[in-house]
């Protein structure tokens, strides 16, 4: 892939559809969290389980695809990344048990290595307000993807069975397999497959980790991220329990909030071509610390569906601001190693994001107050952060 084929239609759409593969991968099987518990004689609490093992096991994924992408090429990275990917959701869509199903999604999550390595492409050609637009518009794709993954989940509940989800996820990652293979060219420099090593990541963790202007940006994004992953988590139970929200149904509420992270994603766009991106981050932290009041206030009250998927929304939106600008202020002082940095990057921010995850699964107790309360902590925390590390935002 050479600098002007980000200028075409299908490197763009390539680029934001592996952008968005984890996301399609989570969000398409949202829909059906309960009805795959039900279906294997397990509380539906434990369909989180679902998303929970893939963040994890994402997280841990992404620092191997990071640095085997700076060592020996995007390309070849993605290749094998795709391959197994693809060959593991297959497998998920024959899972015999509930237990199979989980070890087969969190195997699913090492081999999700695409949004890593195609951030680290973008950073091999671009930089500053460049890299932040090209991300914003990614975003954008991510966004309409998940537009359509839950709506998809949903429909292919009601014409077959869950399992069709994992076959359609099979053939998405198959087409994108077959445009790396004939059609993507490589976009790094130099391999270095010295770096392949834990002297490498030990020496590279510390240099990265030293500079404030990446820690306050990736933890800003990570944070962002882990509120909003309670959404995915719960969402579909929380709903259907609360609201009576058919595990059909979700997927079209599920879209609305999708299409709130599109609008924050093409509201920053529009921004950075006017400011530089440290202020746009900036605005978008302050959208979050009004979404994270709403999200307390909510958790306080016993609101109607209307009211609290607004709530959702607010946040969601926050969230679509804050992770491209974060990632391009983060990726900026990476330096000769953008593939590692956005390998920490991703894996921080699906260790928080299981975090998240996690503690929404804790806090339901049958009522609305897990997700606004899970949402409410992580952007207090993403404000605070902001708050502490604002001096290195603005060097």
């Amino acid at each position: 892939m050479t600098k002007s084929t980000l200028d075409r239609p299908d490197g763009i759409l390539f680029l934001g559809g592996i952008t968005a593969l984890t996301a399609i991968s989570i969000d398409i099987v949202l829909p059906a969290t309960a009805v795959i518990a039900r279906d294997f004689g397990v509380d539906e609490a434990l369909g989180a389980l679902l998303v929970g093992a893939y963040f994890l096991a994402f997280a841990v994924g992404q620092l191997f695809w990071g640095l085997f992408s700076d060592a020996f090429g995007r390309r070849r990275a993605l290749i094998l990344a795709l391959s197994g990917f693809t060959l593991v959701t297959f497998a998920c869509a024959v899972a015999p048990n509930f237990e199979t199903l989980i070890a087969l999604r969190a195997l699913q999550g090492l081999m999700g290595g695409t949004p890593v390595i195609a951030r680290a492409m973008v950073r091999d050609e671009l930089s500053g307000n460049d890299a932040a637009r090209l991300l914003a518009v990614l975003m954008a794709i991510v966004t309409i993807a998940t537009l359509i993954a839950p709506v998809l989940g949903s429909g292919l509940l009601v014409l077959f069975e869950w399992r069709a989800i994992f076959w359609a996820l099979g053939i998405l990652s198959t087409i994108f397999l077959a445009y790396a293979l004939f059609a993507l060219k490589e976009t790094s420099g130099t391999r270095r497959p010295e770096r392949f090593s834990f002297g490498f990541v030990a020496t590279a963790s510390r240099s990265l980790f030293a500079l404030r202007a990446f820690r306050v940006p990736m933890l800003m994004g990570s944070l962002a991220f882990a509120g909003y992953s309670s959404m995915l988590s719960v969402g579909a139970v929380l709903t259907e329990t609360v609201y009576d929200v058919s595990p059909q149904a979700f997927g079209s509420l599920f879209a609305l909030a999708a299409l709130a992270n599109t609008v924050g994603a093409l509201v920053i766009r529009g921004l950075l071509g006017r400011f530089p991106v440290a202020r746009v981050n900036a605005m978008a932290i302050a959208l979050m610390a009004v979404a994270t009041l709403f999200a307390g206030l909510v958790t306080t009250l016993t609101p109607g569906l209307p009211l609290f998927w607004a709530a959702v929304c607010l946040y969601v939106t926050g969230f679509g601001m804050i992770l491209p600008t974060s990632v391009a202020l983060a990726m900026e002082p990476a330096g000769e190693y953008p593939g590692f940095a956005a390998s920490l990057m991703g894996a921080m921010q699906m260790g928080l994001g299981a975090g998240g995850a996690a503690l929404a699964t804790v806090l339901f107790d049958g009522t609305h107050t897990a997700i606004p309360m899970t949402m409410a902590i992580f952007g207090t925390l993403t404000c605070l952060t902001f708050l502490v590390g604002r001096k290195a935002m603005q060097s």
